[in-house]
């Protein structure tokens, strides 16, 4: 399977998290929601290691990938659940798709990967097809700007963005050191320890049976997600890979207008097309 179908098939995944969140995770704080789901996918992972016999030799590189990453992505997570549980997935989620362009400066630097001009090109037209999704009229270019300062969901999940398109340098480090299995209990796991101070501050009455079995759903495609992207990112360059993964703001829009009511424009119509344009200009040509 090569990373532009693993790109999909996280970009589904993760949409389908989102949703679960949003549906089932009404009344579980986001310390322990960003906790739950770490704890979750960390179980799972090291069930398929111990399963797989699964294991490597650790180097300097890879422990030094492991720290940076594991405290950048908590430090996503949080603010992640955060945004999406108090705003519209239609306005926070393309936030995220300004990934690419923090990776396009990023990854030449970090990870020493030189992209094609044609590649560049397909990234920047999913990007731009992102911005025009977000747009509410035509004569309102500047809105999607705008509504992040006003906005605070959109400004966090905006700091998502800045945070996990260099955090992702160290995701290619990591999984080209070991494998993307390895990577992910390895990752997981440690952010499932940093969280989890801020899980016992959310209350002792979140840790019960009911709680949990409301993260069973977004924990699955939560697994399903991360591990498709690690696998995807060590075949395949980072930044094609997040841009195809973006297309998941697509699936996001779609399932906050039909099951929240979120408002639809003609727009995000278009901007769905320029997106899809750019994610063939990458598999094609990229």
């Amino acid at each position: 399977m090569n990373w532009f179908v693993l790109a999909l098939i996280s970009s589904i995944t993760l949409s389908l998290r989102e949703f679960a969140v949003k549906k089932t995770g009404k009344d579980i704080p986001s310390v322990f929601m960003s906790w739950g789901l770490s704890f979750f996918m960390f179980m799972v992972f090291l069930s398929l290691n111990c399963f797989f016999l699964n294991y490597h030799t650790i180097t300097l590189k890879f422990t030094g990938a492991l720290i940076i990453a594991a405290i950048f992505d908590s430090m996503a997570t949080l603010l992640y659940f955060m945004a999406i549980k108090e705003g519209d997935l239609s306005k926070t989620i393309p936030m995220l798709c300004f990934i690419p362009v923090v990776q396009l400066f990023v990854t030449p630097v970090l990870v020493h990967e030189n992209l094609s001009l044609i590649g560049i090109s397909g990234v920047l037209v999913v990007v731009f097809g992102s911005y025009i999704l977000n747009m509410e009229t035509l004569d309102g270019f500047l809105s999607p700007v705008k509504r992040v300062f006003k906005n605070k969901s959109s400004m966090m999940m905006l700091a998502v963005a800045l945070i996990w398109g260099v955090s992702s340098s160290f995701h290619k480090i990591g999984v080209t050191q070991t494998d993307a299995l390895f990577w992910s209990v390895s990752e997981i796991g440690l952010i499932s320890l940093f969280l989890f101070p801020f899980a016992l501050r959310s209350g002792k009455s979140n840790f019960s049976f009911p709680k949990f079995r409301k993260i069973v759903w977004p924990g699955i495609f939560s697994t399903a997600s991360v591990l498709s992207y690690y696998t995807a990112i060590s075949l395949g360059p980072v930044a094609y890979v997040s841009s195809v993964r973006r297309l998941g703001v697509l699936v996001s829009m779609l399932i906050g207008i039909l099951f929240f009511k979120e408002a639809f424009h003609r727009l995000n119509f278009v901007g769905g097309i320029i997106m899809i344009a750019g994610a063939g200009i990458i598999s094609l040509y990229g």
